[in-house]
């Protein structure tokens, strides 16, 4: 990663102070991969003392918008996201990750039920969608506290409305953040936006609310956002987002012993433990969750590698058929040279009256199996001579002839022993 070309985390940044990293732009595969890289970058190497996530998004993919969501979630330093101008859509989902969430008094949060673009009304499309809206669905009503029926309800929308759109007032009136997480904007800001309001509607323009607060966004001091979310922490006791819920007005409920008791067994600890042990054994299942989290990310760096060998496999595989099939078409070129090369010396020596054609499959066999002492031995073997008919007529000559050439016959079996052994025998002209 380049840390010198930072495109999300903005301002200065240090080990032990806060640090402000943007979601801002569609939830896309891009902006996803750069923002997570940055995110572990600042979470890993940096370790500010929290990371404030300013979200700026118009929504996009559910795929890739978990993998932000999980990434803020899970970060064992301690997170604040913040909607800048709009949440809408998977943008939501990544700003409910935050432990704690605010929203300006500005902002914008738009909740609805997924969809897939452009798809068929199949069985497989509606069964994908409804994996995604219960999943969605949860995340809403862990994070916010509500109730699975008032989320659902917020999600479906009201009659031909896509969703439910919230201002920073109607959020805390619906129960989503407490009015405490609500971000006083300064009046040079109102003014600004005032301004490109009035300059949009004088010229006609169409008004893109997140390009909008993306330039007005820029303007905005990064120091200011920090030190205004201390001072809220600072007046009022710590409390992550999923508790707000309880300063709603509702009937309290006091832990009765057998509730204790319960959870006490459920922390493996009996009802005499002292807030020492309960303490203790908070720690040792934070400290259980934190090694969860990073065992999770090396369980995930290692399924990126494996699939990269994988890919490195199956393409030497690919590169072995290749030259398997090369070598066997240089194997079949090479036995047919040879098989040519032994006809063309078995048959010469035929034509030179060596061998008879009757013995031609038998010195095949032989060349086939040891062709250069076959092709030595026939070399080595004369020719017989041709008697004329004159000759052949004269019965000393015949007689002559007969003797010549059972002295040649002998001489040939006595060469071909040599190279099969006694149990050769050589056919008779």
């Amino acid at each position: 990663m380049d840390t010198k070309n930072l495109k999300h985390i903005v301002g200065s940044y240090e080990q032990g102070k806060p640090a402000v990293i943007r979601f801002f732009g569609p939830v896309d595969y891009w902006n996803c991969d750069e923002f997570n890289d940055e995110f572990l970058w600042l979470q890993e190497y940096v370790k500010p003392s929290k990371i404030i996530v300013a979200v700026n998004s118009e929504g996009g993919s559910v795929i890739y918008g978990m993998s932000v969501f999980s990434i803020i979630n899970s970060c064992p330093i301690e997170t604040e996201c913040v909607i800048e101008g709009i949440a809408a859509s998977m943008g939501s989902i990544i700003w409910s990750a935050g432990k704690r969430l605010y929203m300006h008094d500005y902002s914008l949060l738009m909740i609805h039920n997924p969809f897939i673009e452009d798809a068929d009304d199949d069985e497989d499309t509606k069964r994908t969608i409804e994996v995604f809206r219960k999943q969605i669905e949860t995340v809403y009503t862990k994070r916010f506290g509500l109730s699975e029926e008032k989320v659902r309800d917020i999600m479906e929308g009201k009659e031909n409305l896509d969703g439910t759109y919230f201002t920073a007032q109607e959020a805390v009136d619906a129960g989503i953040i407490p009015q405490s997480h609500v971000i006083d904007t300064e009046k040079a800001v109102t003014d600004k936006i005032a301004d490109v309001l009035a300059e949009a509607k004088q010229e006609g323009k169409k008004i893109q609310v997140r390009e909008m607060f993306t330039s007005i966004a820029a303007e905005i001091s990064n120091d200011k956002l920090i030190a205004k979310l201390e001072t809220i922490q600072e007046s009022k006791p710590q409390q992550d987002n999923t508790k707000h819920i309880n300063q709603q007005p509702q009937t309290q409920q006091v832990m009765n012993e057998k509730d204790f008791q319960k959870i006490m067994a459920k922390l493996g600890l009996t009802i005499e433990a002292t807030t020492v042990d309960v303490s203790a054994k908070v720690d040792e299942l934070l400290s259980a969750k934190n090694e969860l989290t990073a065992l999770q990310s090396k369980y995930s760096d290692l399924e990126i590698k494996f699939t990269g060998k994988e890919t490195e496999v199956n393409n030497l595989k690919g590169e072995l058929a290749t030259a398997k099939a090369e070598l066997k078409k240089y194997k079949d070129a090479e036995a047919a040279a040879l098989k040519a090369e032994i006809e063309a010396v078995v048959d010469a020596a035929i034509a030179d009256k060596k061998i008879s054609a009757e013995s031609k499959e038998t010195w095949i066999k032989m060349a086939e199996t040891n062709f250069d002492t076959v092709k030595a031995t026939l070399n080595s073997i004369e020719g017989r001579k041709v008697i004329s008919e004159e000759i052949a007529k004269d019965p000393k000559n015949i007689e002559h002839a007969n003797d010549a050439i059972t002295e040649a016959e002998k001489k040939v079996q006595a060469e071909v022993t040599k190279v099969v052994g006694e149990n050769f025998e050589l056919k008779k002209f």
